[in-house]
């Protein structure tokens, strides 16, 4: 008995010690907010989700949800006052719901891209990116489907939590 409480406490120490040295961060841009965390030294995922834009007129109105989630690779180790690079790929999820009156319209988006940035650390905890991405969008609703190139630029700011 008190060699399986040794060995659990032993094991609960270890995973403590294992997932302590992923930084999280909580970040913001000009219509969103995200989400990243560290896989690893170099790499991270992060999941972002668009502030619901609403527009009223009229008798109708429409609404538009965003969201996304990508891979990030760091080309360079995270210091403060130093850029770090990165690049990295994503899926962008969008949907935007109308209506006027007695007719309404959906239209959702799929948006698989490449990605690429930058982040600029000011303290240990804060710090600023700016990021580009490109690749097709594909369009559902209307009235069928539509394929274009999609381009995005995200600034912001994010929060180290540890």
């Amino acid at each position: 008995m008190n060699k399986t409480l040794l060995g659990l406490s032993i094991l609960a120490a270890l995973s403590a010690v294992s997932t302590a040295t992923a930084a999280e961060k909580v970040g913001f841009f000009l219509v969103g907010g995200q989400y990243e965390k560290d896989i690893n030294a170099t790499d991270s995922y992060r999941v972002g989700v668009g502030l619901p834009l609403v527009g009223l007129f009229g008798s109708g109105g429409v609404i538009a949800l965003s969201g996304d989630v990508s891979y990030l690779r760091h080309t360079a180790p995270a210091t403060t006052g130093a850029f770090q690079p990165y690049y990295g790929g994503g899926l962008g999820l969008g949907t935007v719901f109308a209506t006027t009156g007695s007719s309404s319209a959906a239209v959702f988006s799929l948006s698989p891209n490449v990605l690429g940035g930058a982040n600029h650390a000011f303290t240990d905890q804060w710090s600023a990116f700016a990021e580009a991405s490109a690749g097709p969008t594909v369009i559902l609703g209307g009235g069928g489907a539509h394929i274009g190139l999609g381009f995005g630029v995200r600034f912001g700011a994010n929060y180290k939590l540890r």
